[in-house]
Order: C-alpha cells, then structure tokens, then sequence
C-alpha cells in the first residue's frame, strides 16, 4: 500500500515532534524524582531518629499522610532459574519440564521455544549526539 509522500512526510513530522515532547518530558520527570529522591531521604531519616511511621499532611499538597514501612523485595523470576529448578525436580521426565514451561510462557506446541514473549512491532528513535534532520 503505497500513500502520499506528502502525507507520509507530515506523519513523520508531527511523529517527531511528539517523540520530542515525550523525551523532554521524560528529562523533566527524571529530574523531579531525583528531586523527591533526596528529600526522601531526608524525611525517612527524620522518621527514622523519632521512631515515627506516619506523618498526617494538613492542607499541603491535597493532604494525606506518609508512611514508614518496610518492605522486602526479592529478585523477578528469570527464565533460567525457572528451567534449572524444574530440571533438577523433574530430571527424570525433561518432556514434562519442556510441557511446564510452554504453559507458563504462553508458547504454542511445535513453536520455538528459545525465544519466549510474544512479538510486536514498534518505532524508536534514535538521536546522534549532533541533531541535524532536514525534511525536505
């Protein structure tokens, strides 16, 4: 399916200027949370010296509270530990490990099973340290 270049070319400026925004909205939202980051600390230190674990916000910024917990966060499953385990449980019956995983990864019978996921396609770009793009 062939289009207008005319039509192609306003696409991919309009396409361009929104991944502009979206990069410098994504500068500005890294630097506010490095911003919150170090306050943070501040404040969890603060909470921490008086043994205290919720502040109760009056009126600023909408109100609330804080809270002080902790939390303990373990490591995401990998595809290897996950294989290796059912391996070493299931050494005797590799046909079943191999049934196990297609059904936790969503993988058809008779499909590849080396590359888990499913596939889609999507546009990045790409900025080269000089940023010089003429559309003519």
């Amino acid at each position: 399916m062939s289009a207008d270049p005319a039509a192609i070319r306003e696409s991919l400026r309009s396409w361009i200027t929104a991944d502009d925004e979206i990069r410098a909205l994504q500068a500005q939202i890294k630097t506010i949370r490095e911003r919150k980051t170090q306050h943070g600390a501040a404040v969890l230190e603060f909470m921490k010296g008086n043994n205290l674990d919720n502040f109760v916000l009056d009126g600023a910024g909408g109100g609330g509270t804080i809270a002080r917990s902790e939390r303990t966060v373990r490591p995401a499953l990998k595809r290897s530990t996950l294989r290796q385990q059912l391996l070493l449980q299931f050494a005797d019956q590799p046909e079943r490990v191999a049934e196990a995983l297609r059904a936790i990864e969503g993988i058809p019978e008779g499909d590849d099973m080396s590359a888990g996921g499913t596939k889609r396609e999507v546009l990045s770009r790409r900025l080269p340290r000089a940023q010089n793009i003429t559309l003519g």
